[in-house]
């Protein structure tokens, strides 16, 4: 998984949540639409030219994209007055009538893997994702100014102190995509390549997530993890302030695509 918020993503303030739902919205892009084109173009620009984890020229037109994006479900969290992507994330399913449907952990490090229970190739192929291609734009990560970039000139925009405050939030609200979306699609468990230190921010919100696999040398030290959605569901939906955030973020896609968790 990609880049994140490195300063904390605890949340623990209505108000807060309620200024994020202010100024960003959460989108299911339709496959081939020009949204799932800013996807690709933000991933450019995170996973290419910022933090170099893939060659710009295997990226013809800008756009980052490969083979597993053809068996995704892509969610993005946009800036309201800007109108850019701040963010984005993948779920990447199984076809589980092809035995050669792997998610990519299984595919390239499933020898790191060691947990006797939680592994993919144990579990009913159907309830089975891999969250991947996470990314935040470097703007809604940094001090204002510091990066002009392709996508625009958003150090212009003059961002109010409340804005800034909720950018943290930018990672949070995918995670509710994540449960939202995989919900909506019967997905039960969910498997991830991330940093230690972002399985440990994330879990400060309430995402508990599993190590299963031994620590990789992966665009630095990855590992393997496992979350339980339907667990990380109810814990989400019992919070006072992360649920107000799962509900705003339910409602907003419920409009606009009529996607509906069923867990």
């Amino acid at each position: 998984m990609g880049s994140h918020d490195e300063k904390g993503v605890g949340v623990n303030d209505v108000a807060l949540v309620q200024a994020f739902s202010k100024y960003f919205d959460l989108v299911v892009p339709a496959e081939g639409s020009e949204e799932m084109n800013e996807i690709f173009r933000m991933r450019y620009e995170v996973y290419c030219r910022e933090f170099r984890y893939e060659r710009e020229e295997d990226c013809p037109g800008g756009m980052e994209t490969d083979g597993y994006d053809a068996r995704s479900w892509h969610c993005m969290v946009r800036h309201r007055p800007s109108r850019y992507a701040a963010g984005c994330v993948r779920l990447i399913h199984c076809e589980p009538e092809d035995p050669s449907s792997l998610l990519p952990l299984e595919s390239k490090f499933g020898e790191s893997l060691f947990h006797p229970e939680l592994r993919p190739e144990l579990l009913d192929r159907g309830t089975i994702c891999e969250i991947s291609r996470l990314a935040v734009h470097s703007t809604f990560r940094r001090r204002v100014g510091e990066l002009s970039t392709p996508l625009g000139n958003l150090a212009s925009f003059n961002f109010a102190p409340d804005q800034i405050r909720t950018f943290p939030l930018v990672t949070i609200c995918l995670f509710m995509a994540v449960l939202i979306v995989g919900g909506a699609r019967g997905k039960e468990h969910g498997f991830a390549m991330m940093e230690p230190r972002l399985a440990r921010l994330l879990k400060l919100s309430g995402f508990q997530f599993t190590q299963v696999g031994e620590s990789v040398d992966y665009h630095g030290a990855r590992a393997a993890y496992y979350m339980d959605l339907t667990h990380a569901l109810r814990v989400v939906r019992a919070s006072r302030v992360l649920g107000k955030l799962y509900s705003t973020a339910q409602h907003r896609l419920e409009e606009t695509t009529g996607w509906r968790e069923t867990a």
